[in-house]
């Protein structure tokens, strides 16, 4: 067990975690049913996102805008039809058995939330997942306004539960969020999307004192 405070709080990322997510462009473009090339994606990144995609995850700009900008960005982008298709396909399925770890959790008494760099779009299909509909509280970029690793979302998650970071775990798949949520005194693990997600996050949360019942 890692030294710490006693967990009374875990936070689950979306992409990678909660939900597999497209990892590329190329991946999206094909599950939208399109071919990559020639099309030329936006330089939107919606894993790190960059440009239109930040700001449509920070409410900054509503969807249309976003498709509107991401159009123009350059020769060769999809049209307007294509990229809402990309922007949906980027969203695949649940992963198995995270909806029985949230319950477990909730069980427990610890308090289960999201904390995800999303959008407003995006979440007119997560919160009827599963596992989403499960937590406790929905902690969102798009409406914190901030992203992370900013450190404010960290500190909005905090007043948002009432819970000292130090009792937060989080659950994330980006080496550059988890980082942010140590410098924020919070506890953290890397979940590998590739990898069995149920198996490593109940690894992890039994690494930071919660051992959770398989019987």
């Amino acid at each position: 067990m890692e030294s710490g405070a006693m967990i009374k709080a875990v936070c689950f990322d979306f992409g990678g975690v909660l939900v597999r997510i497209a990892r590329s462009w190329e991946e999206a473009c094909r599950r939208a049913g399109l071919e990559p090339e020639p099309l030329a994606g936006p330089e939107s990144d919606m894993i790190r996102a960059v440009g239109p995609a930040a700001e449509l995850q920070t409410g900054r700009i509503e969807f249309e805008e976003f498709i509107e900008r991401s159009h123009q960005e350059g020769p060769n982008t999809p049209d307007r039809t294509q990229l809402r298709a990309v922007h949906a396909g980027w969203l695949i399925e649940e992963f198995p058995g995270m909806d029985d770890i949230i319950d477990r959790l909730n069980a427990l008494g610890i308090h289960t939330a999201s904390l995800s760099n999303t959008d407003a779009e995006h979440w007119k299909t997560l919160r009827m997942m599963n596992s989403v509909s499960r937590l406790r509280s929905q902690i969102l970029s798009f409406e914190t306004g901030c992203r992370k690793p900013d450190p404010a979302i960290y500190h909005a998650a905090e007043d948002l539960m009432d819970i000292p970071g130090s009792s937060i775990l989080l659950l994330d798949d980006l080496q550059e969020n988890v980082e942010g949520a140590l410098r924020c005194g919070w506890q953290a693990s890397l979940i590998d999307p590739h990898e069995p997600v149920g198996e490593q996050a109940r690894e992890a949360l039994l690494t930071h004192g919660v051992p959770l019942d398989t019987s």
